[in-house]
């Protein structure tokens, strides 16, 4: 889950796997197990995305008890835009930027 702000309202959606690969430049387990060694790395996900500027496509949810938007395509304005996994790695000083 996220929370994303437009130009008059703040949204709290769910962006699954192939939506989310393309801000974290991983898969959730992979992110999941990457948090787990090192804790803090959520908190300075959030902050790593804060201010970051996308193209999202939104979806209302198919299942009718589901109250959250869904992410279904993300698009980074930043043409130098790197996946969070990627300035994680470095700062937490983990293995090679493509794998975990």
């Amino acid at each position: 889950m996220l929370s994303i702000a437009s130009d008059t309202k703040v949204f709290v959606v769910v962006c699954f796997d192939r939506a989310a690969r393309v801000l974290f430049g991983c898969s959730a387990d992979e992110f999941f197990d990457f948090a787990k060694l090192s804790p803090f790395s959520v908190m300075t996900a959030g902050k790593v995305l804060e201010g970051e500027m996308f193209q999202m496509t939104l979806s209302k949810p198919k299942n009718g008890n589901a109250e959250h938007l869904r992410v279904v395509s993300v698009v980074p304005l930043r043409t130098e835009y790197s996946p969070v996994i990627q300035m994680l790695k470095k700062l937490y000083g983990v293995g090679p930027s493509t794998s975990i």
